[in-house]
């Protein structure tokens, strides 16, 4: 079997991107530092994501033309990845929410699509043959890729509106940016995606002409779906890794160890970036423009650890919202996700190492 050069192209690119999906999404799943529910989200995202462009790759490559019985095998995921996106950057920008149950309906329509291809996946190379005949040919793919471009450009917009009312504060800023440039060229991609499948159906409707018979021509097409995971990919990198999408500081380097000392007081107490429980040691000292190591040294000087410094700052957030009044309308673990902690195990622990006693017994007192 002779593969076009546009199809190898596209099959390198994909794999290469299937990796980078696979490794990142791996990583986020067994990540504990920051947002545990937004690494979930983003974990499974790039798994499935992975999953689904290799059924392109396996397409491009003709191994479903010599393998026929792998053909609908269950790794079509793509009605996932509007909602899994939107819940992550919803989850990323709003460190108190919680995925529940009446946020199931979301996820109806990909879980019957893998229903449908788990149903059929593992029968006869006849079956399928006669499937595809009867109903997705004629039906079933232009309903699944219908409610694909409906759903993922639906649920980017969302969330592109969701970050569009955010105000930019200080260190919120180059994070909300950076997922608004994340949702555009997610959304962009898409678009090229989505273009091609309409422009496909009408020839073919009207012309009964395939546009994916010309290599060169659809060649875009497959392009944008490996970009995507590369896209994907990358920014979850990134996403790891904070202090790579904050800005250099302009201030200059502090002299002696008192001012860096005073300046570390003065940016927490003035612009709170301990709230994101993404903070790091590497991406706080970034904000201040000096090294990791001399902020290091400065407050072992004062004898405490960055990781004790921020939790005694969101504990004392944490007691200041709850003396306004949060916990009327939040739980407490609501409100200490508000305040920068990520667990609630972590939390606790904070808590007591900072008052003494646990959060219950400290408000009873």
């Amino acid at each position: 079997m002779t593969i076009a050069i546009p199809d190898l192209i596209a099959i390198f690119l994909s794999g290469f991107g299937i990796l980078l999906c696979l490794v990142v999404g791996v990583q986020l799943l067994l990540r504990q530092a920051g947002i545990r529910q937004s690494n979930l989200l983003l974990g499974v995202l790039l798994i499935l994501y992975a999953l689904t462009l290799s059924n392109s790759l396996f397409a491009m490559a003709g191994i479903y033309a010599q393998y026929q019985f792998l053909y609908f095998i269950p790794i079509n995921f793509s009605l996932s990845l509007g909602p899994l996106f939107y819940f992550f950057v919803r989850s990323r920008v709003q460190p108190s929410f919680r995925l529940q149950g009446r946020h199931l309906p979301h996820f109806i329509l990909p879980l019957l699509q893998f229903l449908f291809y788990l149903s059929i996946g593992f029968r006869s190379a006849a079956y399928k043959s006669w499937i595809w005949r009867e109903v997705i040919a004629p039906y079933g793919q232009f309903i699944e890729e219908g409610l694909l471009i409906v759903l993922a450009l639906g649920y980017l917009g969302a969330a592109y509106r969701m970050l569009h009312g955010i105000p930019e504060l200080f260190w919120k800023g180059p994070v909300y940016r950076w997922l608004r440039r994340f949702t555009i060229s997610l959304a962009f991609l898409f678009l090229i995606s989505s273009g091609y499948e309409i422009l496909d159906w009408v020839l073919y409707g009207f012309f009964e002409y395939n546009l994916f018979n010309m290599e060169w021509v659809a060649f875009p097409l497959k392009l944008s779906y490996a970009g995507i995971s590369l896209l994907i990919g990358y920014h979850a990198y990134l996403y790891q890794h904070q202090s790579l999408i904050l800005p250099e500081a302009q201030t200059k380097p502090p002299a002696e160890e008192s001012e860096l000392s005073a300046r570390i007081d003065a940016l927490l107490e003035e612009h709170k970036p301990y709230l994101d429980p993404e903070l790091s040691l590497e991406a706080f000292a970034k904000l201040l423009g000096v090294h990791r190591n001399t902020v290091s040294k400065v407050l072992s000087s004062r004898g405490e650890s960055f990781r004790g410094l921020v939790n005694r700052y969101r504990v004392e957030e944490f007691i200041r919202l709850v003396q306004e009044g949060q916990h009327e309308h939040l739980t407490l673990l609501a409100i200490a996700f508000e305040s920068g902690f990520n667990s609630k195990a972590s939390f606790n622990r904070a808590f007591k190492s900072h008052t003494g006693s646990p959060p219950t017994a400290f408000f009873q007192n």
